[in-house]
């Protein structure tokens, strides 16, 4: 299990292995069975004195932070490595046995372990893969001779875990609108992104930048509303007949070009901008191309287009849910 974690974070395997190996060995401690708040700190003295290093034994204290909404996160490599895999340890042996939260109850206080994860995952800017240490952690589970009784648990904590994102979104004093629009359109594992993609919206929503592209998304979609669309197969370039048509098919396959770049520290505030530019492009293509076109072909094709602009904007946040300014 600490193998698989320090693979994807790049750090020392042996450590992170030893420190998972006596993180709760301090819970068959008669000292810490008088006193239970104790846990965690008094593992870290016992491996100090028994000459574990520095900080493998303050990952045994540091593993259980934070312990609420707003308390202190783990920051050392170790530490955050173990908190995650711990966490993420007690969601997945839960959701297995289909021990979940209800909307009244959550006696396991798994919500407090999700908010946990997502913060140490934000606040250190950590990308992991996620469903793949889920997978991974289901199988040792199963492997244990644990039941398994649920068969959606994967989708089901994904979903869970974005619930939770609201939560912490909603602390930073995110619009509701925005929060809704960044959820909804997330649909990988990467909750770094989510929450990166929600600060930009935020940030620029009032500004230009933000208005432009609002702005231009709603001009394409009310016509798509208006109009039926009789195939999603996307435009066939040999039927643009106006420049305009063609600048904005090329602008569209910029930004699609972009945003499907692999790179683990996208620029967000960056593809915003791609966005809002294509304001230019848009008027000049709604002043001189007339979409509903006498000739049907023309038309469906220009619709096609207009189609693949709010599919390539809904990628970045999902625009049809954003108020505006």
């Amino acid at each position: 299990m600490a193998y698989f974690i320090s693979d994807q974070l790049n750090i020392n395997k042996e450590k992170l292995e030893i420190a998972a190996s006596v993180s709760k060995s301090d819970l068959v401690s008669d000292l810490v069975s008088e006193f239970p708040e104790l846990q965690g700190e008094m593992g870290k003295y016992f491996a100090l004195n028994q000459g574990f290093e520095q900080d493998v034994s303050n990952a045994i204290s540091e593993h259980y932070l934070p312990t609420g909404n707003s308390s202190i996160i783990p920051k050392k490599p170790i530490s955050y490595s173990l908190s995650i895999l711990d966490k993420l340890d007690n969601l997945v042996g839960f959701y297995l046995i289909n021990e979940k939260p209800t909307s009244s109850k959550d006696p396991f206080a798994l919500r407090r372990s999700a908010i946990g994860l997502l913060r140490t995952i934000i606040e250190n800017n950590l990308v992991i893969k996620i469903s793949d240490l889920i997978d991974y952690l289901t199988r040792i589970y199963l492997e244990q001779g644990v039941q398994e009784k649920n068969t959606q648990l994967k989708k089901e904590l994904i979903i869970f875990l974005r619930e939770r994102m609201k939560n912490i979104l909603k602390e930073k004093r995110i619009r509701t609108d925005i929060i809704e629009a960044s959820i909804s359109s997330h649909a990988n594992d990467n909750f770094l992104e989510l929450y990166k993609k929600t600060l930009i919206m935020n940030k620029f929503i009032s500004k230009e930048l933000g208005k432009n592209a609002v702005s231009t998304y709603k001009r394409a979609s009310s016509i798509l509303e208006q109009e039926k669309l009789e195939s999603k197969h996307g435009p066939d370039a040999v039927l643009f007949k106006e420049e305009e048509e063609k600048e904005l098919f090329e602008r569209i396959n910029v930004i699609r070009k972009a945003f499907t770049i692999k790179e683990d520290r996208k620029n967000y505030e960056e593809h915003l901008k791609l966005l809002s530019d294509t304001k230019l492009s848009t008027d000049k293509f709604f002043e001189k191309v007339k979409v509903n076109d006498e000739n049907n072909d023309l038309k469906n094709n220009r619709l096609e287009l207009l189609q693949i602009l709010c599919s390539t904007f809904n990628t970045f946040v999902d625009f049809s849910k954003l108020e505006g300014s």
